[in-house]
């Protein structure tokens, strides 16, 4: 005959069943969740990336080799010389810049602005074994860091090329522009046509 069991003692043993299989879980649970997380804080180390340039360094080195690479240059392309210098324009012509005289212009002429003013003697010689043609020589001149250019005082002493040098001789113009003292040095660009080279001086004049 089976003994009878007392219901106090089953629901004990039912509580003690279920908090090992609570207690069992748990331990599980922590477990798996520690071992990912260490794995994961290995990896994170290990494929750190070295240190690398900044988008604003990497955009000022590219800043600083344009303006280098530009710098006293015409908008032809053509490098700067300097205001003593003697050009080679085409084989056997060269020019140069043989005065500058600082001069207080007088506007006389629609659109001419009197004041303070250059005038620049530009010297042409030829030594190609044939006459020279002039009758297309331009001369501009700009003044600043902008390149502004200058307003020409014709009226006011200007003496252009004459039409056309002869074989082994020299031939002179004299071209007079408004340019503030303050905004000195001065670019002077020389075009004499006829497929000659735009040729360009720089600098301050004294």
């Amino acid at each position: 005959m089976l003994s009878h069991v007392p219901r106090s003692r089953m629901y004990v043993a039912a509580a003690v069943a279920a908090v090992v299989l609570v207690s069992v879980a748990v331990a599980l649970v922590v477990r798996h969740s520690s071992g990912p997380a260490d794995a994961g804080t290995d990896s994170t180390v290990a494929a750190a990336p070295s240190p690398t340039a900044t988008p604003s360094e990497k955009e000022s080195a590219s800043a600083s080799e344009t303006e280098d690479e530009t710098a006293d240059e015409s908008s032809e392309g053509n490098r700067a010389l300097g205001l003593k210098a003697v050009a080679t324009t085409a084989p056997g012509v060269t020019a140069r810049l043989a005065r500058i005289d600082s001069v207080q212009a007088t506007a006389s002429l629609p659109g001419e602005i009197g004041g303070p003013a250059l005038a620049i003697t530009v010297k042409v010689t030829n030594e190609t074994g044939k006459k020279l043609d002039l009758a297309l020589g331009v001369v501009n001149a700009y003044y600043g860091p902008e390149r502004t250019p200058a307003v020409s005082v014709a009226s006011d002493g200007e003496v252009p090329f004459p039409a056309s040098v002869a074989d082994g001789e020299s031939a002179k113009g004299v071209y007079v522009f408004q340019i503030p003292v303050e905004a000195r040095p001065v670019r002077v660009e020389l075009d004499l046509g006829n497929g000659a080279d735009v040729v360009v001086f720089k600098g301050r004049p004294q």
